[in-house]
């Protein structure tokens, strides 16, 4: 699975063109799920594209939801957008929509019409910062910055250390350790701990 440049830009122009909430939901939903997919490959710039599009798509959705309610609101009064009552008619008297209809939590539509209210460029410079993936959040909360992200080798090696100490390394000798190893297994730590001598000095 991959998240190329064409396919990029051409599920920002299908978002931004899209009348149906179920179309955009949809982009939406595979965005979240190419997000997933590239967290656990560890590629991060498949993971900021994707989260550009889910968060393009939600705020289409807020557009296109908010337009709903507007509408909604239209039939209740009886009257169109110029103030002349409407007769009614089959079309006009089908039930509209529910969000449960559509997929989407109340906290979910009242997120993203928040998002859809943000004025376009200050939209635009959210998701244009380099290294950071946006999110909605985030964007329209931006004072509870999102937690850097850290450096996979930096968390591994944190995770190796906590490791020894829950297993009581640090309580045992280096001669006890070493009797117990493989005359293979001995030769690669002899290798290996100056190494990581050097590494711990520095």
């Amino acid at each position: 699975m991959t998240l190329h440049l064409v396919k990029y830009d051409a599920a920002c122009h299908a978002i931004a063109v899209a009348v149906d909430v179920d179309e955009v939901k949809d982009i939406r939903d595979k965005a979240v799920a190419i997000e997933a997919y590239a967290r656990q490959a560890n590629n991060f710039e498949m993971e900021r594209q994707a989260a550009i599009i889910r968060v393009r798509a939600e705020r289409r959705c807020g557009e296109l939801l908010a337009e709903m309610e507007k509408a909604k609101g239209v039939r209740m009064n009886g009257r169109d957008d110029s103030g002349e009552f409407r007769r009614k008619n089959k079309a006009n008297t089908e039930s509209p929509r529910t969000l449960s209809d559509l997929g989407i939590t109340k906290d979910q539509s009242s997120k993203w019409q928040r998002l859809a209210a943000i004025p376009e460029k200050e939209f635009e410079d959210a998701v244009s910062q380099p290294g950071i993936k946006p999110t909605t959040t985030h964007i329209i909360s931006p004072k509870q910055e999102s937690p850097p992200r850290m450096d996979s080798l930096a968390l591994w090696f944190w995770g190796r250390l906590l490791d020894m100490e829950r297993n009581g390394l640090f309580e045992r000798s280096m001669d006890s350790l070493f009797s117990e190893m493989t005359d293979a297994m001995q030769q690669d730590a002899e290798r290996l701990i100056p190494k990581l001598r050097r590494f711990v000095n520095e």
